[in-house]
């Protein structure tokens, strides 16, 4: 037996492990196949599975094309969830680079295939959903104020607290155990309530969400579809609130937080506090990216629990 081998048999089980079990990964090799044959840059010189789950790592453990091209190398783990022999010839970093542009367009859909995967391992994804935008600073300089960034052009700026930033919107849905059902990136300047209707999917029971989204269009389209309204409401101008209006805003208020803790680990555990690319259409790519992830790192809790 060769020390490699030795060093397999001996391990322990790691997260990533349990990670390969989690889902059905064959399944994930014929529809990236389908999306990206699509392309017309062609087929990665990469198993498209394989460089799939480099994405994940690299997002994973927030790194950098190039140190994932060393971490591949450095990291017998990393190997083997990939699915690299020893022997293999590894992606670099221009690899990396160019096969998750081939992702643009479709990463949504990857999203969507990892939480079915995810439900029929027994992760529940019944009931309400809570919808909420966090701030994203662009990598770039910040431009003088008002003015656009021609490195990021596609950037905007928004004012939170009186403080004025210039980058983009991670809009989410979550469910009430904080996984991630559908994300939007936008530029910084969209307001919370444009993107509203875009993070519902039709499966939830009820909306829960802040008072940026009170509006009567969005209460509206709740009932429309016959799902319970969570949205916590505005005072009115010049008047005082209901007193149940009070107690239904605490009430639901206290399940709306929780989204807050997804937030969190996004941008303490995986360093996703500033945009590490310019143009919407990859920040798009690496907010699907590390919501798929997260869901797959929150999932192991679950399952576990």
């Amino acid at each position: 037996m060769s020390f490699a081998e030795l060093l397999v048999t001996q391990r322990r089980i790691s997260d990533l492990d349990k990670m390969l079990e989690l889902v059905q990964w064959d399944r994930f090799r014929y529809r990236l196949k389908k999306l990206l044959d699509r392309s017309p840059e062609g087929r990665p010189a990469y198993d498209e599975l394989a460089m799939f789950r480099v994405m994940i790592l690299q997002n994973l453990y927030n790194l950098s094309d190039r140190q994932m091209e060393e971490m591949l190398y450095d990291r017998l783990s990393f190997r083997r969830f990939c699915g690299f022999g020893l022997e293999e010839n590894l992606p670099d970093a221009t690899t990396i680079l160019r096969f998750r542009s081939l992702l643009q367009g479709q990463s949504e859909k990857l999203l969507q295939l990892v939480n079915e995967e995810l439900a029929e391992k027994g992760i529940s994804w019944a009931g309400g959903s809570i919808v909420d935008a966090t701030v994203i600073e662009s990598g770039c300089a910040t431009p003088p104020g008002g003015e656009q960034s021609p490195t990021d052009s596609e950037a905007g700026w928004t004012r939170k607290r009186g403080r004025y930033t210039y980058g983009y919107k991670a809009h989410i849905s979550t469910t009430k155990n904080g996984l991630i059902r559908k994300s939007q990136a936008t530029s910084a300047d969209i307001h919370d309530s444009l993107v509203f209707g875009q993070l519902l999917d039709g499966s939830e029971t009820k909306v829960y969400a802040d008072k940026a989204y009170s509006s009567k269009k969005h209460r509206k389209l709740l009932q429309d579809h016959g799902i319970k309204d969570g949205i916590l409401h505005k005072k009115p101008k010049g008047k005082e609130m209901q007193e149940f209006l009070k107690s239904l805003n605490k009430i639901n208020g206290r399940i709306r937080s929780t989204i807050e803790r997804t937030f969190a680990h996004l941008k303490t555990i995986f360093g996703y506090r500033e945009a590490r690319y310019k143009g919407w259409a990859k920040n798009q790519v690496q907010l699907d990216l590390l919501s798929i992830s997260y869901n797959l790192k929150r999932s192991l809790r679950l399952v576990a629990g």
